[in-house]
């Protein structure tokens, strides 16, 4: 029994000790912007915090930095000796690595893709009918199986949605005809207007739903053309 308790209250203490702020983490907490450097790239948020989390402290990354890049597996982040600024995965592993380069720090991907991670808040849509104007992807993490869409408003609460790119065929068979947000949620409809998806908003950008393969995001994104 006291070894129970013992177990316990080392476990105990232990969360304690990783939740504690940490000093080395205040200069940088607070919204960064992640981007990619080349016009037209996509860019998002994400919250540096002051918290203790396993092997640094903890971090925030929105749905649209999940939908874009592949950082479902970052956990925390840290900061190098030499002032590299680490994504980590929940084993301590780097999962991006941050150069600074002035004020702001970039990375690069294997395929040569560069991001920027710069300080502040992205600039949000003026209002929902300035977002659904251009197109749009349905996809998994990192952009996995998207699925590219046109789509215009009619107002802030509805407009049209058509398929068009690569489209994985589950949802290249549906007959998409109209987007509609009503009840806090946004319904994208067939043309007998059933709801084929119906999507709850989670950030400025980024709409999200739960299915049993994991999660699906929609929003602003480049349509991929089958030229065979």
């Amino acid at each position: 029994m006291r070894l129970l308790y013992s177990l316990i209250g080392a476990t105990l203490l232990s969360n304690a000790a990783t939740a504690k702020e940490l000093d080395w983490a205040q200069p940088y907490a607070g919204v960064w912007t992640l981007s990619g450097v080349n016009e037209g790239s996509p860019y998002c948020a994400v919250r540096l915090g002051t918290e203790g989390a396993i092997g640094g402290a903890s971090i925030e990354i929105s749905a649209t930095c999940l939908r874009n890049f592949p950082l479902e597996e970052v956990a925390a982040w840290t900061l190098r000796n030499d002032d590299t600024l680490v994504f980590i995965d929940a084993l301590r592993q780097a999962v991006l690595s941050f150069t600074p380069l002035g004020e702001f720090f970039i990375t690069a991907f294997e395929t040569g893709e560069s991001l920027s991670l710069d300080r502040g808040q992205p600039s949000a849509p003026t209002s929902r009918a300035t977002l659904f104007d251009g197109t749009f992807t349905l996809s998994g993490p990192n952009n996995a199986q998207a699925c590219g869409f046109s789509v215009s408003a009619d107002s802030n609460e509805s407009g049209e949605l058509e398929q068009v790119g690569v489209c994985p065929e589950v949802w290249r068979k549906q007959t998409w005809r109209r987007w509609q947000f009503k009840d806090e949620q946004l319904h994208l409809l067939a043309a007998d207007g059933s709801s084929i998806l119906s999507l709850t908003p989670s950030d400025d950008f980024t709409f999200v739903t739960e299915t049993d393969e994991g999660t699906l995001y929609f929003g602003p994104g480049v349509i991929v053309v089958d030229h065979e």
